[in-house]
């Protein structure tokens, strides 16, 4: 599948937000928290064979392979079961893939191995909040923010969701006490100040993907862009929202971080057709006719029937023969 694509900007690209999403998610090293947590895959551990299992788990990772990586980190549990950091990157890997019961199973059993696993806790958070039980989320970000500053964000909107403001705007304060950048802190920091409710941050992932998608149809693509980033936030594994933070970053003129939610999207989901034909579009713009041609081929083998599809088989056409 667009095995010829360029596997330098492209790949590093992807690399780069995918690193963000799981940064989002409580793995890597977050921006902005007391202490960072290793890398995930990352494992010293005596049994060589299970350092390879954990290699291989944390490369799988790297590349978006959710499956291949719960593979590699259940044969590591095969040979040690108390392997927490093992069970906690699995549980992950299970978010990544959309598998939200098994994730929330598997970040639990993670928890009750090492109670004070931060990263297993906000993991947990995440999957629980993507699946509704907010009750369960808010217990879960509670623990994760001794060491997680991300989790006073996710915190404060299921407070907020549930209804407790004077909670939530308590961990907002929390939150906006690490100095984090951008536009979005600074609008929270404002409603804070002026007591206005609901906050910015206010609303499920949902609710600011389809703000997103009403401030790009305004050609707001500045505004849009931080919209899906804040769905992003609250639910990195959104696939819908990292190929509109594509589509947004495209209407600014910038390709490559385009190119990056779309590779994102392609992590998550394979099968996205609509992102294949964005991905071919961002391909045109700069000047690759082959990986453009590649695209479309994709997107027209998952969408058949799209009603853009003579469209695209005459721009293939015309690709190919620019590159002979």
């Amino acid at each position: 599948m667009m095995s010829a694509m360029p596997r330098t900007t492209t790949r590093l690209i992807g690399a780069g937000l995918l690193f963000a999403a799981l940064v989002l998610a409580g793995l890597g090293s977050p921006p902005v928290a007391a202490q960072p947590f290793p890398p995930p895959g990352l494992s010293s551990h005596p049994n060589a064979a299970v350092q390879e299992h954990m290699r291989r788990g944390g490369d799988a990772m790297s590349r978006g392979h959710w499956e291949a990586a719960v593979e590699a980190y259940t044969k590591a549990l095969r040979i040690d079961p108390t392997l927490v950091e093992a069970q906690t990157n699995m549980g992950m890997a299970y978010y990544f893939h959309r598998n939200i019961p098994a994730a929330v199973s598997a970040l639990e059993q993670a928890l009750d191995m090492q109670p004070d696993r931060i990263d297993a806790a906000h993991g947990l958070g995440l999957a629980l909040y993507d699946g509704g039980d907010l009750d369960g989320a808010i217990e879960a970000f509670r623990k994760a923010t001794r060491l997680n500053a991300q989790a006073y964000y996710n915190l404060g909107n299921a407070l907020e969701q549930r209804g407790d403001i004077e909670g939530a705007r308590d961990a907002y304060r929390h939150y906006l006490a690490t100095q984090p950048s951008g536009a979005e802190a600074t609008a929270l920091l404002q409603a804070l100040e002026s007591g206005s409710s609901p906050t910015p941050a206010a609303g499920s992932a949902q609710d600011h993907f389809q703000r997103g998608v009403d401030l790009l149809a305004r050609n707001d693509a500045v505004a849009a862009g931080a919209a899906f980033l804040t769905a992003m936030r609250l639910k990195p594994n959104y696939v819908e929202a990292c190929n509109m933070l594509g589509q947004a970053f495209r209407m600014q003129g910038k390709l490559s971080e385009a190119m990056g939610g779309y590779m994102m999207a392609l992590r998550l989901d394979p099968n996205f057709g609509a992102v294949h034909r964005n991905l071919g579009q961002a391909f045109e713009e700069t000047g690759n006719p082959q990986a453009a041609a590649q695209a479309y081929d994709r997107y027209l083998l998952l969408v058949p029937g799209a009603d853009d599809a003579a469209e695209i088989r005459d721009k293939i056409a015309v690709l190919r023969r620019q590159t002979r």
